[in-house]
Protein backbone atom coordinates (compact mmCIF):
# COMPACT_ATOMS: atom_id res chain seq x y z
CA UNK A 1 0.00 0.00 0.00
CA UNK A 2 1.12 3.25 -1.17
CA UNK A 3 1.09 5.72 1.30
CA UNK A 4 0.69 9.57 0.68
CA UNK A 5 3.40 12.23 3.08
CA UNK A 6 1.99 14.96 5.30
CA UNK A 7 3.61 17.49 2.63
CA UNK A 8 1.60 15.94 -0.30
CA UNK A 9 -1.72 15.75 1.59
CA UNK A 10 -1.18 19.34 2.38
CA UNK A 11 -0.51 20.19 -1.08
CA UNK A 12 -3.47 18.43 -1.93
CA UNK A 13 -6.16 20.90 -0.49
CA UNK A 14 -7.95 22.79 -2.76
CA UNK A 15 -7.39 26.36 -1.08
CA UNK A 16 -3.69 27.49 -1.23
CA UNK A 17 -4.41 29.47 2.36
CA UNK A 18 -5.44 25.66 4.01
CA UNK A 19 -2.41 23.98 1.85
CA UNK A 20 -0.16 26.89 3.90
CA UNK A 21 -1.35 25.90 7.21
CA UNK A 22 -1.72 22.29 7.04
CA UNK A 23 1.85 22.88 6.11
CA UNK A 24 2.52 24.95 9.46
CA UNK A 25 0.19 22.81 11.38
CA UNK A 26 3.18 19.50 10.11
CA UNK A 27 6.49 21.66 11.31
CA UNK A 28 4.85 22.88 14.11
CA UNK A 29 3.88 19.34 15.34
CA UNK A 30 7.06 17.90 13.39
CA UNK A 31 9.36 20.33 15.16
CA UNK A 32 7.64 19.64 19.12
CA UNK A 33 8.95 15.51 17.96
CA UNK A 34 11.91 16.73 17.55
CA UNK A 35 12.44 19.25 20.48
CA UNK A 36 12.57 22.42 18.94
CA UNK A 37 12.49 24.13 14.93
CA UNK A 38 15.94 24.45 14.88
CA UNK A 39 15.78 20.48 14.47
CA UNK A 40 14.51 20.96 11.05
CA UNK A 41 15.52 20.88 7.59
CA UNK A 42 16.94 23.96 6.31
CA UNK A 43 14.05 24.68 4.33
CA UNK A 44 11.40 23.78 6.61
CA UNK A 45 13.43 26.39 8.51
CA UNK A 46 12.49 28.81 6.15
CA UNK A 47 9.02 28.13 6.49
CA UNK A 48 9.02 28.52 9.85
CA UNK A 49 10.68 31.81 9.87
CA UNK A 50 8.13 33.50 8.14
CA UNK A 51 5.46 31.86 9.68
CA UNK A 52 7.11 33.29 13.21
CA UNK A 53 7.73 36.96 11.64
CA UNK A 54 3.88 36.76 9.76
CA UNK A 55 1.82 35.92 13.34
CA UNK A 56 3.98 38.67 14.93
CA UNK A 57 3.08 41.41 12.49
CA UNK A 58 -0.52 40.16 12.09
CA UNK A 59 -0.58 40.47 16.11
CA UNK A 60 1.77 43.49 17.47
CA UNK A 61 3.61 44.84 13.97
CA UNK A 62 7.12 44.81 13.61
CA UNK A 63 7.61 46.43 17.08
CA UNK A 64 6.23 42.98 18.39
CA UNK A 65 8.32 41.11 16.70
CA UNK A 66 11.82 42.81 18.03
CA UNK A 67 10.70 43.52 20.91
CA UNK A 68 9.85 39.31 21.89
CA UNK A 69 11.91 36.02 21.60
CA UNK A 70 10.69 36.41 17.64
CA UNK A 71 13.39 39.17 17.20
CA UNK A 72 16.46 36.84 17.86
CA UNK A 73 15.42 35.19 14.17
CA UNK A 74 15.64 38.49 12.64
CA UNK A 75 18.59 37.84 10.02
CA UNK A 76 17.15 34.19 9.68
CA UNK A 77 13.80 35.54 8.75
CA UNK A 78 15.61 38.23 5.75
CA UNK A 79 17.49 34.90 4.83
CA UNK A 80 14.16 32.86 4.18
CA UNK A 81 12.34 35.84 2.18
CA UNK A 82 14.83 35.82 -0.29
CA UNK A 83 15.02 31.89 -0.07
CA UNK A 84 11.38 31.69 -0.96
CA UNK A 85 12.28 34.53 -3.75
CA UNK A 86 9.95 36.72 -1.66
CA UNK A 87 12.18 39.71 -2.80
CA UNK A 88 10.16 42.63 -2.13
CA UNK A 89 9.10 41.75 1.46
CA UNK A 90 12.72 41.14 2.16
CA UNK A 91 13.66 44.34 0.98
CA UNK A 92 10.94 45.85 3.24
CA UNK A 93 12.62 43.30 6.30
CA UNK A 94 16.04 44.43 5.62
CA UNK A 95 14.62 48.43 5.70
CA UNK A 96 13.15 47.14 9.51
CA UNK A 97 16.34 46.09 10.16
CA UNK A 98 18.17 49.17 9.24
CA UNK A 99 15.93 50.78 11.53
CA UNK A 100 18.80 49.44 14.53
CA UNK A 101 21.85 51.38 14.75
CA UNK A 102 23.87 48.46 15.25
CA UNK A 103 24.00 45.66 13.50
CA UNK A 104 23.27 42.36 13.22
CA UNK A 105 20.38 42.43 15.92
CA UNK A 106 21.30 40.63 19.06
CA UNK A 107 19.96 37.73 19.66
CA UNK A 108 20.10 38.37 23.18
CA UNK A 109 16.29 39.42 24.36
CA UNK A 110 17.49 42.29 26.71
CA UNK A 111 20.43 43.40 24.64
CA UNK A 112 17.65 43.82 21.41
CA UNK A 113 15.14 45.03 23.67
CA UNK A 114 17.50 48.00 25.27
CA UNK A 115 18.62 48.58 21.68
CA UNK A 116 15.21 49.09 20.99
CA UNK A 117 14.18 51.55 24.23
CA UNK A 118 17.15 53.97 22.61
CA UNK A 119 15.18 54.37 19.59
CA UNK A 120 14.18 57.59 18.51
CA UNK A 121 10.32 58.10 17.87
CA UNK A 122 11.11 58.38 13.88
CA UNK A 123 12.90 55.05 14.11
CA UNK A 124 9.70 53.65 15.41
CA UNK A 125 7.58 55.55 13.06
CA UNK A 126 9.56 54.22 10.49
CA UNK A 127 8.45 50.77 11.32
CA UNK A 128 4.57 51.49 11.33
CA UNK A 129 5.39 52.85 8.07
CA UNK A 130 7.14 49.52 6.96
CA UNK A 131 4.07 47.52 8.16
CA UNK A 132 1.82 49.47 5.72
CA UNK A 133 4.28 48.46 3.20
CA UNK A 134 4.00 44.55 4.08
CA UNK A 135 0.08 45.16 4.00
CA UNK A 136 0.52 47.06 0.45
CA UNK A 137 3.06 44.32 -1.18
CA UNK A 138 2.17 43.46 -4.61
CA UNK A 139 4.06 40.17 -3.70
CA UNK A 140 1.63 36.98 -3.65
CA UNK A 141 3.52 35.61 -0.04
CA UNK A 142 1.37 32.45 0.26
CA UNK A 143 1.77 31.65 -3.56
CA UNK A 144 5.68 32.12 -3.05
CA UNK A 145 5.88 30.33 -0.25
CA UNK A 146 3.85 27.31 -1.14
CA UNK A 147 6.03 27.24 -4.37
CA UNK A 148 9.13 26.93 -2.50
CA UNK A 149 7.37 23.95 -0.75
CA UNK A 150 6.51 22.02 -3.50
CA UNK A 151 10.44 22.54 -4.99
CA UNK A 152 11.88 21.27 -1.98
CA UNK A 153 9.35 18.34 -1.05
CA UNK A 154 12.10 16.04 -0.26
CA UNK A 155 13.34 18.43 2.40
CA UNK A 156 9.82 18.52 4.09
CA UNK A 157 9.48 15.30 5.75
CA UNK A 158 7.49 13.59 8.42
Amino acid sequence: MITMKAVDFALSQKNSIDQLELVGTILWNKAKLVTHFSCLSQAERHFVYIDIFESELNHGGLFSFYFNNSGAYAHEVLTAFEAVKAFESAHIFYKSLRVFSDLPVPKDIFLRRQNINELSEYSKNKWLELEQDFINTSENLVELILDYVKKNKSYFEY
